[in-house]
């Protein structure tokens, strides 16, 4: 019993720090014009305390099936944190423009989010984290 009720626990601590972990935008489903910048912001629980901290993040847009590679599918490397929320955690808030990606980009598409950072200990880690939205060819406005 008490190595089950240590399970648990232990499991959702662990989906509880998943959860954080999001893209606030753009939201799934989404569409975006593939002919103007989409804004992507991105918010992790790592908070540049003693056990995790985030050091960047890569933007990938790839076939909804994640396959690679995709013409012009990443857009953005390198991107340090832009801010950080009122409990300490990393913010990423960049704009994105499609317009790198050729005219297959129209139509279902994965944006991931591939976040580089320090786990417990200093060791390295990686995590990323995926939105589907759908590109479509309407004019610039």
């Amino acid at each position: 019993m008490k190595f089950s009720t240590t399970f648990a626990v232990l499991l959702a601590s662990v989906a509880a720090s998943f959860a954080q972990q999001v893209i606030v935008s753009p939201t799934p489903g989404q569409v975006i014009s593939v002919n103007s910048a989409f804004n992507l912001t991105y918010v992790t629980q790592r908070s540049g305390g003693f056990e995790e901290s985030s050091i960047s993040i890569d933007v990938v847009i790839s076939d909804i099936n994640l396959s690679f590679p995709f013409p012009g599918g990443l857009p953005i490397h390198d991107l340090a944190p832009t801010g950080t929320t009122a409990d300490g955690s990393s913010v990423y808030s960049t704009f994105v423009n499609p317009v790198v990606l050729d005219g297959s980009a129209v139509g279902n598409r994965t944006i991931s989010v591939v976040e580089y950072f320090n786990a417990a200990g200093g060791n390295p880690g990686l995590d990323v984290v995926f939105v589907p939205v759908t590109f479509v060819d309407t004019p610039p406005a």
